[in-house]
This record gives C-alpha cells, sequence and structure tokens, in this order.
C-alpha cells in the first residue's frame, strides 16, 4: 500500500496511479459537499469525506477514522462476495477522512423500486442480498434503501462505516436489524403475495412477524425523530423568525382575511383567501399540530390539509398553521350523508364504504390513528378522503381496543338511518386488514355505541338522535355507510 502525505492528509493507498488523483484534495472540498467523482488513468474514483465535529469527532477521526474503516469493512466484504463498491484507498486529515472507492453506475434501490418495470426482480435481489448478509453474519446498522444501490448487475451496499461483521454468532436481533432497516421504505407498499414471495425467497417465513413488530418499533422512532426537529430548519422545512415553513411553500398562504368559521376555548377558525388559518390557544396543542403535519409530510401521506407553515404565538396573538382550503372541493363526512345518502343507488352505497375502509386502513397500518374520530373530522373529496383537528393525530401501532373506540366515534356521529348493512360491510373490510378477532370487534362496537346518543352535524345544523330504528339483538350500529 502507499503511504503519502498531501496538503495535510496522510493517504494510505492500494495503487500508485490514484497519487495523482489525490494532489488536489483538501479538506476544504468537504465545507459545502461530501462526495465527488475524479478520473484516474482512465477509470473513475467515488471521493466521499466524513466531516468530524466536536471533541469526540476529533477522538474518533485520531483512533479510527470513518475513511479507514470504510475501507476496511469494504475490503472484508468483497472478500465475503458481497457485493460493494471496491475500495481504493483512504486519508486523514485534521477535521475528518476520506475514503477512495470504485465508482458504479448506479441508483438507489428506492428510485428503482418506485419508477422501474422491475419491481418484483428488485424485491427477489433485496431478500437474496438480506440472506446473503445473514449467512456471512454482516450487519449493516444503516440498511435503509438510499444504502443499497442498483445497476444493471445487481444489488450494491455503500456506506460501510456502521456495518460490524460477527466473527461467530449472529443473532436474531442482527437479523431483524438488517430486514427491517432494509424493508421499511418499501413493505407498506408492498402486496401480501409480494410479502409471502419475499420471505419464502430470503428463506425464513417464520421472521415475518417479528419484522412487522419491528416496522412499527422502527417507524415510530423515525417519526419521533422528525416530530423532534418540527422547528428546525432540516431537509423539509425552513425556519425564519417566529416561522417555519413547509420548504418550497414560503410563498404560499398570504391571502387577506375572509371570515370567521369557529372560534371555541380551544382553536380559532378563519377562511383567508387562499388559505385556512387555525389559532390555538394552547402552545402545546398548536406544537402537536405542527408534529404531526411534519410527520405526515415526511411520510408523504396526502390525509390531512395540505399545511404552508406554522407561526409560533407572540404578545399580540395565539400561534396558527396555515392550510389549504379544502370547503370549494367536498364537505365533513356526517354533512356528507345527511345530504346524499338516501340519494345514493346501493352500489354507490358499496362503493363509498369500501373507499373508506380502504382510507383508514391505510391510515392504520402506517400507525395513524385518530384519536378525535367524529364524522365531522373526516373530509370527503371527490378523489379521497382527509383527516382534520390535526393536533388529535398520534403515531403508534393499533390495538383492538384503538379500533374499538375509534369505531364507536364515527359510528355514533353520522345520521341513524345509515342502515346496518352499510354500517358492517365498511367495518369487515376494515377489520379484515388486521388480526383482530372480527366478530369481538363488531359485538363490542355495537355494544358501546348502543349506549351513546347519536351527535352529528347536519345540513340544517347539529342533530341528536337514538338508535330506535335497530333491532336491539341485530349486528351493529357497527361502522358507517358508505
Amino acid at each position: 500500500m502507499k503511504k503519502l502525505k498531501r496538503n495535510g492528509i496522510a493517504w494510505s493507498l492500494d495503487d500508485e496511479a490514484l497519487v495523482s488523483l489525490v494532489d488536489g484534495l483538501s479538506e476544504g472540498f468537504g465545507t459545502k459537499r461530501t462526495h465527488e467523482i475524479r478520473g484516474a488513468h482512465g477509470r473513475d474514483v467515488f471521493v466521499k469525506y466524513f466531516v468530524e465535529r466536536g471533541f469526540l469527532g476529533m477522538v474518533r477521526n485520531w483512533v479510527l477514522p470513518r475513511g479507514k474503516r470504510e475501507y476496511v469493512v469494504g475490503r472484508r466484504l468483497s472478500s465475503l462476495s458481497i457485493p460493494v463498491p471496491f475500495p481504493l484507498g483512504y486519508g486523514r486529515g485534521k477535521r475528518g477522512s476520506f475514503i477512495l472507492q470504485e465508482r458504479i453506475e448506479a441508483i438507489p434501490f428506492l428510485s428503482a423500486f418506485d419508477k422501474g418495470p422491475h419491481r418484483e426482480r428488485l424485491a427477489d435481489g433485496l431478500a437474496v442480498l438480506l440472506d446473503l448478509l445473514r449467512k456471512e453474519r454482516v450487519r449493516h446498522n444503516d440498511l435503509h434503501l438510499e444504502n443499497i444501490m442498483v445497476d444493471d448487475n445487481g444489488l450494491y451496499l455503500v456506506d460501510l462505516h456502521k456495518t460490524k461483521v460477527r466473527r461467530f454468532l449472529f443473532s436474531r436481533a442482527d437479523e431483524v436489524v438488517n430486514l427491517t432497516h432494509a424493508l421499511t421504505m418499501v413493505y407498506d407498499r408492498m402486496t401480501r403475495a409480494e410479502k409471502d414471495r419475499f420471505f419464502n425467497i430470503y428463506g425464513r417465513p417464520d421472521m415475518r412477524p417479528l419484522v412487522e413488530r419491528g416496522l412499527g418499533t422502527l417507524r415510530c422512532r423515525w417519526i419521533e425523530s422528525k416530530k423532534g426537529r418540527a422547528f428546525s430548519t432540516t431537509s423539509r422545512l425552513v425556519a425564519s423568525g417566529n416561522r417555519v415553513y413547509v420548504r418550497g411553500r414560503e410563498e404560499e398562504a398570504l391571502g387577506a382575511f375572509v371570515e370567521s368559521i369557529k372560534e371555541d376555548r380551544k382553536v380559532r377558525v378563519e377562511r383567508h383567501e387562499d388559505h385556512i388559518r387555525k389559532t390555538y390557544r394552547s402552545r402545546l396543542r398548536l406544537e402537536k399540530a405542527w408534529q404531526a403535519h411534519v410527520a405526515l409530510e415526511y411520510l408523504e401521506m396526502e390525509v390531512v390539509p395540505r399545511p404552508s407553515y406554522v407561526a409560533r404565538a407572540s404578545l399580540l396573538g395565539g400561534g396558527y398553521v396555515a392550510m389549504e382550503d379544502l370547503k370549494a372541493h367536498g364537505e365533513e363526512l356526517d354533512r356528507f350523508l345527511d345530504r346524499g345518502y338516501d340519494r345514493m343507488a346501493p352500489e354507490q352505497r358499496r362503493r363509498f364504504a369500501y373507499g373508506l375502509s380502504e382510507f383508514f386502513g391505510r391510515l392504520l397500518e402506517k400507525g395513524i390513528i385518530h384519536r378525535d374520530l367524529k364524522a365531522c373530522n373526516v373530509f370527503v373529496l371527490s378523489d379521497g378522503f382527509r383527516l382534520l383537528d390535526v393536533e388529535d393525530i398520534v403515531f403508534a401501532a393499533p390495538t383492538e381496543e384503538t379500533m374499538r373506540r375509534m369505531l364507536v366515534q364515527l359510528n355514533t356521529s353520522v345520521p341513524e338511518r345509515i342502515c346496518v348493512s352499510d354500517r358492517v360491510r365498511f367495518l369487515v373490510n376494515l377489520v379484515s386488514r388486521f388480526s383482530f378477532d372480527r366478530k369481538r370487534l363488531l359485538r363490542e362496537v355495537a355494544r358501546s355505541s348502543r349506549n351513546e346518543e347519536i351527535v352529528y352535524e347536519g345540513v340544517s345544523g347539529l342533530k341528536k338522535e337514538s338508535w330506535r330504528g335497530h333491532r336491539r339483538g341485530s349486528l351493529p350500529p357497527s361502522s358507517h355507510s358508505r
């Protein structure tokens, strides 16, 4: 290995031909970017710089620089026939370290999975790669799908500086970490058949329940980290003064006041020319609302009104969230049913029930729960649904009790005349997506609903009704109609 020093950087290079490549490199190149591609004697080399900060970073850079660690691990994985960009050398400076690797013409796995026509082949390749890691006792520790690259020859692992190769025992916990990190970005997009095929090719169908529990835990941790930075500048947000904007929406929601929609002890809701402004009396509720908006932005789920920015409370007024105005495109679920249910043909009702259950099923599978799921907090659009009162959204794995409570809230906030068959259709289609006891849950929803009064906002105003139109011994009030 060739040892030399250039511009204050100590280099260790596999090939004399690489010397000319590092001659012009300095740590300054890492101030604005952390990688670049350089040519050396007819081949392209990928150069990556690891910036170290603080006392601990300085110690790490002195004891075991990340560039050197990635080089050593990459060499080890190559010897095990695990596909990685081949390491060519490394360097250590005062403020960080470098890794030099063979350049591969590849794109991130997630981009290929989303855009390409070879979805099944890619999922099969991922299962084979993960099986190889298990057999060779390799735990990557950061195996999200941006760290798996795809080219015409297959899949490659990158970002190896956290990777560990176990000498003896590769535990079940190691295996779950690899699987959950790799699957977290795509698992909810896979069909049941695709999931079955994946675990069969991986060779361990018994791991599926463990992985699915691990995915739920991982998602909650990830969401909590995004919520924790909801008032900071990030890849999705721009903090400026007392406002935090969703990046790219800094020039939105500027219109003048039009009318007051609602005001109570918790919130004031106003319509402006180009947005809705929801002002919170409580700082805590404002923070909860914005954190939920931010988490959903990161999840890329259009299930609430599109937010533009949050303004923190000041001496002159409470904090508020500025968001899109949905009113021109639909109405709340209770009013929608009160206005149009009687005019729906049976097939329309079936389609509506199916669409609404699919919407809630997708939310619950993602661990998105609304703690005040009255029908007035569900907005019906021509092409789908949205949740209102975002401050009541929490992120957690659904339980049978969670499902019962949500369904009772919905069931007792729609018109009494919604027939039992439509209510049951909605419930059965929703609950069938989960491993709950369907019959027991249906009975519990019916029993709990009968003890509640029906209260909803109809076309002509607030309405209160009883369950006199339903036989006490029949299947529910179990969910609602669509």
